[in-house]
């Protein structure tokens, strides 16, 4: 696993350009805090946020419309011009698959860009499960984000699963991320303040939409 700021990593006269995807069910200040220290640690150009739109690995779970999703990373990123929002999966129909993503926002760049992809360590236990992981490796840099809970020997655990692409791999420590999504909903399912978890404005249409009071 390569470390972050070694001199493979910050190299590079191209593009970089980070991709941070997830329901967004709803977006909160974790996903914030996890895109902005990744693009100030890789010196991203950019950090693009991709809600899902049918996650392969959620089939059959519930999940809010896209509409309502796609609007709250719209308000949860719009003071940062770091950040942008991109409707890939949404706009696609059938199942959401990263590499199929990869492969759109790639084509798409003109010149040299270096794609790297952000997720948790906890969604990276699972990344062998995904659809081409190899190919996604070719496609990307990953930027695997630990969390609160995980340690160095299971992190190596994981990653002995892809020991030849460890050059692809590379560990972001970022502290106090340990927000929930799950749990938001929760209090918002009961009229209980979630304030300081999600941006104001996405509290705000939360709470105006009715969003989660069904779950």
């Amino acid at each position: 696993m390569v470390a972050v700021g070694s001199t493979s990593l910050q190299v590079c006269c191209c593009m970089r350009v980070g991709i941070l995807g997830g329901t967004f069910d709803p977006i909160h200040l974790g996903h914030l805090l996890i895109a902005e220290e990744s693009r100030v640690t890789l010196g991203l150009d950019r950090v693009l946020f991709v809600p899902a739109g049918r996650p392969w690995l959620k089939e059959g779970q519930p999940l809010t419309e896209p509409l309502h999703r796609v609007r709250m990373v719209e308000l949860a990123i719009a003071s940062n011009p770091r950040f942008e929002l991109r409707r890939n999966e949404v706009d696609r129909s059938g199942l959401s698959y990263t590499v199929d993503t990869l492969r759109e926002l790639q084509a798409e760049r003109e010149g040299d860009t270096d794609l790297f992809f952000i997720l948790g360590v906890d969604a990276f236990e699972s990344f062998h499960r995904w659809k081409e992981p190899d190919r996604v490796l070719d496609l990307c840099r990953l930027v695997v984000v630990s969390r609160p809970g995980y340690g160095e020997e299971e992190l190596r655990g994981i990653l002995s699963r892809f020991q030849s692409r460890e050059d692809r791999i590379c560990l972001l420590p970022v502290h106090n991320v340990d927000f929930s999504a799950t749990e938001i909903r929760r209090r918002a399912a009961v009229g209980k303040s979630f304030k300081y978890q999600v941006p104001e404005e996405v509290e705000d249409y939360i709470w105006k939409q009715g969003l989660y009071r069904n779950s």
